[in-house]
């Protein structure tokens, strides 16, 4: 089932979207049925509900409403493959660690994934000439799994990667409400927590001549 259903207005009323067995979208508008699909993928049903609010020129007019939009776009964000985890706290063996910097993060590109990101545990060997610290690698991954669980509204993203110096065994788990935790498991390393938010990949910005 679709992780999302709301209600918005529309120029002759209020659009419903009602969301019942897996794949169904339900369309009301002033309780006439105007639209119905059958067998609809999580994507295809985003986009028919980006494009109802797009035509009825949407207005949030309470908080519930602008949380629904919210909860909606975070849902494309995750589904689209392309965002950024901002880590803002982490956690392992050997204790908590608060108030990171906004610049840690692990950005999912498609299977490019790319890390920047501290480490607080013990490690177990450490690679030769290796002096950069932290959890740093930008790999493609031959395949990330996305499921969604209806019960809890989570999204799991998981992956595994290697370089030659470390395997890295990845489950993000992120809500519709943009936080996330990040759990990485390594083969030189003991496994680290990270805490935070789901965001927009930033877009570089061109240098100036």
């Amino acid at each position: 089932m679709l992780p999302v259903g709301f209600t918005a207005k529309c120029s002759s009323g209020i659009i419903v979207f009602v969301f019942g067995k897996p794949g169904i979208v339900d369309v009301v508008c002033k309780s006439n049925l105007i639209f119905k699909t059958g067998n609809m993928n999580k994507i295809s049903a985003l986009f028919l509900i980006t494009l109802f609010l797009g035509l009825s020129g949407f207005q949030p007019s309470d908080k519930k409403e602008k949380r629904a939009r919210t909860r909606l776009e975070m849902a494309q964000l995750i589904q689209s493959g392309h965002f950024r985890f901002v880590a803002r706290s982490a956690h392992s063996n050997i204790g908590n660690f608060n108030n990171l910097t906004s610049d840690y993060d692990m950005v999912f590109d498609s299977l490019q994934v790319k890390a920047y990101l501290p480490y607080f545990g013990r490690a177990y060997s450490v690679p030769y000439n290796s002096g950069s610290g932290g959890v740093k690698f930008d790999l493609t991954a031959e395949r990330i799994e996305k499921d969604w669980n209806d019960r809890k509204k989570l999204f799991t993203i998981s992956t595994k990667l290697e370089n030659q110096d470390d395997s890295y065994s990845i489950v993000l788990t992120a809500g519709l409400d943009g936080f996330a935790d990040l759990r990485i498991d390594f083969r030189n390393k003991q496994w680290i927590n990270y805490y935070g938010t789901i965001e927009k990949i930033k877009e570089l910005k061109k240098l100036k001549k």
